[in-house]
């Protein structure tokens, strides 16, 4: 397997990237990590992808790692050009944890996973307390907040043949509540059990469900 770092160019951005690249691959998936976080976190998801036979690209969000650009409302551009980079692999899933999991969950993605995904518009005053003590500190952002963002982005439409929502059994209260109401409509929904929100993308479990998800959408 082939492991290398590139800058992304599309759009007018450069989006840090470190991409696997198995043999013979069947097709593609951009990693995204949540607010707060960089491209390293979601290096593990990405072997195990990659081992399934996938490209796999795990990229820095604007604000974060080594993306030159602060924090801003246009951050969905930058999955979507990773998504356009990684077409000529095949189609394309995205998969995402917390901001990355609402991310990629409303991108062009043939297909999507939402890891703890952040689908809320509005949380609670303790929910923002605890990500500003600590998250902020490792984000670069202009004057708008992660909670400005998450309010002006696209709702998400779910979809059951495009779309897997994982969330974990000790995950922030707001998404735990937003993700139960999703588990009678029209999107799988999966419980992992002992989860917390900044561990689950690090479980065997997920990277099986994860897996297991690709494999029936692909083969």
């Amino acid at each position: 397997m082939e492991i290398e770092r590139e800058i992304i160019n599309g759009n007018g951005l450069k989006v840090p990237c470190v991409t696997f690249k198995p043999p013979n691959p069947i097709g593609a998936v951009v990693a995204v990590h949540g607010y707060g976080g960089l491209k390293e976190e979601m290096m593990g998801v990405a072997w195990h992808m990659a081992e399934k036979g996938f490209v796999v690209g795990a990229i820095d969000l604007r604000g974060h790692g080594e993306h030159l650009l602060d924090l801003d409302r246009d951050i969905l551009l930058d999955i979507e050009t990773a998504i356009s980079h990684f077409r000529p692999f095949g189609k394309v899933t995205a998969v995402g944890h917390s901001l990355g999991g609402r991310l990629s969950l409303i991108s062009s993605a043939d297909y999507a996973i939402g890891i703890s995904p952040a689908l809320n518009r509005t949380f609670s005053p303790q929910t923002k307390e605890l990500l500003e003590e600590r998250r902020d500190y490792r984000v670069r952002r202009s004057k708008c907040t992660v909670f400005n963002i998450l309010n002006d982005l696209p709702q998400f439409q779910p979809d059951e043949s495009r779309s897997l929502i994982i969330y974990g059994s000790r995950d922030v209260l707001e998404i735990m509540s937003e993700c139960a109401k999703l588990k009678s409509g029209d999107t799988q929904v999966i419980q992992i059990d002992k989860t917390l929100h900044n561990d689950i993308f690090l479980f065997g479990q997920t990277f099986e469900t994860i897996t297991q998800k690709l494999h029936e959408w692909y083969v």
